[in-house]
């Protein structure tokens, strides 16, 4: 079944099914989630059960290998049109909605979903990060939402519906999606062949704000060396804050010379010394058998009973979480980063002192 790889959204394809049923299917989608939680696949996934050959519409459902389904699944089906912000771009750019100033209106995704279908009966369009569209973006997309051709389906996808203009909003059925549910994740890293190991890929979901895409991310070789740097750091028995504010900023200089980059790496930073603490406090997953060394290594340095080491260590992840918020508010990444070696090392000395 080919819903059985798009995990958390039985809700939404549901709701979906009865409405082809019942032959109420709207012309335009608004699909809206957090990144990485399977919009664009799922808008994928209606159409190609929309187009399978082997299967009736009302089931919404898809055979797999039917001419269809392998178009759509090779991303070459005539009748499924694609268009999303271009890598390294900002905004999506006009040309791909109505054409090159030369060709207005005669190319582009409103013209050629204007076009009678080529294999299917009908033509599926998507518009990722439709989010991104400028005013004259919107505005030319506009008639054709007004003005659907017969049949067509439109899917955009964004992360909230107040990034899109309200013109657009209002013209679209909008369909909400939740941030994907920590054993969810679990079961699609497995799945995917991320990770063998059921514990981390566990410890990885738990980490990823419910979107694949940011799991995804945690697997690179720059953000498991960060990871390994702080838990490193965090469990030493003689923690110094400025040995460590020094390794953090060298640790992502390395992986970013751009303030953007850098900020980023730094946000990962603070949520990995989040996660330590946790694990510490006994509220989440090790990760690793190299973060378990770390975490057991810290542990067996206090008695399980020791309530003043578990109250610095929830200060230490109160201070982890005012770091987020501080460079999600641009506080200057080394600065941040002093302030917050200084204010662990602090409380850590609080904290022996206090055994």
């Amino acid at each position: 079944m080919i819903w059985s790889t798009l995990r958390g959204h039985d809700r939404q394809v549901e709701m979906f099914r009865r409405a082809v049923r019942r032959g109420r299917l709207a012309h335009g989608f608004l699909l809206v989630g957090p990144p990485g939680i399977g919009k664009k696949a799922f808008a994928r996934n209606v159409a190609q059960c929309l187009f399978c050959t082997e299967r009736v519409p009302e089931d919404l459902d898809a055979c797999g290998h039917c001419p269809s389904c392998k178009q759509v699944q090779a991303g070459s089906h005539p009748d499924m049109l694609v268009v999303e912000r271009p890598e390294g771009k900002q905004e999506l750019p006009i040309d791909l909605l109505i054409g090159a100033p030369d060709k207005r209106g005669r190319e582009g995704l409103c013209h050629d979903l204007a076009l009678r279908p080529m294999s299917a009966s009908r033509r599926v369009a998507i518009i990722d990060d439709a989010h991104t569209m400028n005013d004259a973006s919107a505005n030319a997309l506009l008639k054709t939402l007004e003005e659907p051709p017969s049949g067509s389906i439109l899917f955009l996808t964004a992360p909230e519906s107040a990034s899109i203009l309200s013109t657009i909003r209002s013209r679209c059925q909008p369909i909400l999606f939740s941030p994907l549910s920590p054993e969810n994740l679990t079961e699609l890293l497995i799945e995917q062949g991320l990770e063998t190991d059921r514990a981390q890929a566990a410890a990885i979901a738990s980490l990823s704000e419910g979107s694949l895409e940011v799991a995804q991310q945690l697997h690179s070789p720059e953000l498991r060396s960060i990871r390994a740097a702080v838990y490193r750091q965090l469990a030493a028995s003689n923690f110094q804050s400025l040995a460590a504010s020094k390794l953090f900023q060298t640790t992502i200089d390395e992986i970013g010379k751009d303030p953007a980059s850098q900020r980023k790496a730094a946000l990962w930073l603070v949520r990995f010394a989040a996660d330590f603490y946790r694990r510490m406090l006994g509220a989440a997953v090790v990760a690793s058998p190299e973060e378990a060394v770390s975490v057991d290594a810290a542990l067996q340095r206090f008695s399980t009973e020791d309530m003043t080491a578990m109250d610095r260590w929830s200060l230490m992840l109160d201070r982890s979480l005012e770091a987020e918020t501080q460079l999600l508010a641009s506080m200057p990444v080394p600065l941040c980063l002093d302030a917050f070696c200084h204010d662990l090392g602090r409380i850590g000395r609080g904290a022996l002192t206090a055994l």
